[in-house]
């Protein structure tokens, strides 16, 4: 075991222990008499939402895909794809032409990982430059890569929607990717390979697949992040049944992704959220399919790992907004719809934010008064009924049974050793979630009213929504930044 993986996971493990032993000592000093089961109630909200959402998807991730039982088909998947392929079927290959699509920008500095994880692709590879400033054109034609560029730089989704229309019409089906993800082969993490994933797909005539996406294992943060990604398409996504949600690499039908991109806003911001509503709306039909997975780096600095989620929640409630109209039909067609769109997205996730923000709060206070009488310290200013150490105690207690219930439910069991050391310390994962989340709903509430972000991530300059900006500001920002 080298350094780096002894600490990685040696840094996790002494801090539960810490935390355990804080949790045991402290609970002699907890005082009955400033319990308040109101408190209690409020301070525990994001525990008790967690545990029943996991519960409803765990149940309806079974539900949706009953028939399939005793096929094997039924753990990785969000529907009974049997039922969607013709009678006695067992495809092989494709059986129609498809192409694998990339947008890529200043791709130089990582041309080497780039190419070895597409050679055996690069037959079906469609690139387009989207603007690139240094030699990544250059080196992708000379090395025999097929790059489309006409020197503008339109962030994805157009690049996207641009590079569609110089495909050969014959190609009917397409795979985006990132240039930073790498397709696993069976044995490497998939189920199956990227031909059986594709041919099925085609059969099944729906609109878009979702493979699952997976954290490749860099440090303590990913740990976290790897957890985080397996509710999010093993007990998320699945559960969705066929109107569930594309993420950054997406299987497309051709003719459906170019309908979802004259359509589209065009905005980087929450992209693939925003073509899931679209064609939904359309009545399309949009499975996961976890067999083929494909690994990605997280965010390996905290600063990066915050932009990235600020970036996310602002797209969240911009699309949502924008799109409310579709999410209200897409919501009518079925029950679970209903929950995931309205109650959850809706409700859960924007709505409550506010209450949320105060549980944090409510559960930090309590962290404080906890440590502080267990080392005596004093220092705090008594808050009695608002900081009981119980209430952090009993929330920590439940997220770590809910964790350890997600953990053998929904982890993959080649991930779990990897995953474990910090399910003790997810709930603080959750409560730090907050911070970015509420950045980022305050960027989209303070661009409609003063026409600037309160704060700048990664994702997309100021000015680059110009509907957004009221008159007269437009020009406090002009200026664009990668």
């Amino acid at each position: 075991m080298t350094t780096r993986r002894f600490v990685s996971l040696a840094a996790p493990l002494a801090v539960c222990g810490l935390l355990g032993g804080w949790i045991a000592l402290s609970a002699a000093n907890a005082e009955a008499a400033s319990f308040s089961m109101l408190v209690y109630a409020l301070a525990n909200l994001i525990v008790y939402t967690d545990a029943l959402d996991l519960a409803l998807r765990l149940y309806m991730k079974r539900r949706h895909t009953a028939t399939a039982r005793g096929t094997g088909r039924e753990r990785e998947i969000s529907i009974d794809l049997t039922t969607a392929l013709p009678a006695g079927s067992h495809p092989v290959v494709p059986i129609a032409p498809y192409a694998i699509v990339a947008s890529v920008f200043n791709l130089e500095d990582r041309m080497e990982e780039f190419v070895a994880n597409y050679a055996p692709y690069r037959e079906r590879m469609w690139l387009i430059s989207d603007g690139s400033t240094d030699h990544t054109l250059l080196r992708l034609r000379q090395a025999g890569w097929r790059c489309f560029d006409d020197g503008l730089n339109r962030r994805k989704p157009a690049a996207l929607r641009r590079l569609l229309e110089t495909l050969p019409e014959y190609i009917e089906t397409v795979l985006i990717v990132d240039p930073d993800i790498r397709i696993l082969r069976p044995g490497e993490g998939s189920e199956i390979d990227l031909e059986q994933f594709i041919s099925e797909f085609q059969q099944s005539a729906a609109a878009a697949a979702c493979p699952r996406v997976m954290i490749e294992p860099d440090g303590f943060l990913a740990r976290f992040q790897s957890f985080e990604y397996a509710l999010a398409f093993r007990a998320g996504r699945q559960s969705l049944a066929d109107y569930s949600i594309t993420s950054g690499v997406s299987l497309y039908r051709r003719d459906a992704l170019a309908q979802a991109l004259r359509r589209h806003s065009l905005s980087v911001y929450a992209e693939d959220f925003e073509n899931a509503l679209i064609l939904l709306d359309g009545g399309e039909r949009i499975y996961y399919d976890g067999r083929l997975v494909v690994g990605t780096e997280g965010p390996g600095s905290f600063p990066r790992w915050f932009s990235q989620r600020v970036g996310w929640y602002h797209g969240l409630l911009k699309v949502y907004i924008e799109r409310i109209g579709a999410v209200w039909r897409i919501a009518r067609r079925t029950p679970f719809a209903f929950y995931h769109y309205l109650v959850y997205v809706g409700g859960l996730t924007i709505c409550l934010h506010i209450l949320k923000t105060v549980s944090a709060l409510l559960l930090l206070a309590s962290f404080v008064s906890g440590v502080d009488n267990l080392f005596f310290a004093h220092w705090q200013p008594p808050m009695h009924t608002w900081a009981n150490p119980a209430y952090f105690m009993a929330a920590i207690g439940s997220y770590l049974m809910l964790g350890a219930v997600a953990l053998f439910t929904v982890v993959p069991k080649s991930e779990r050793a990897y995953a474990a050391p910090i399910v003790p310390l997810y709930l603080f994962y959750a409560l730090v979630h907050l911070a970015p989340m509420t950045v980022g709903y305050a960027n989209w509430i303070a661009l409609k009213l003063i026409g600037r972000r309160l704060y700048r991530d990664h994702y997309e300059p100021a000015t680059s929504e110009p509907r957004e900006l009221p008159a007269g500001l437009g020009a406090l920002a002009t200026r664009r930044f990668r």
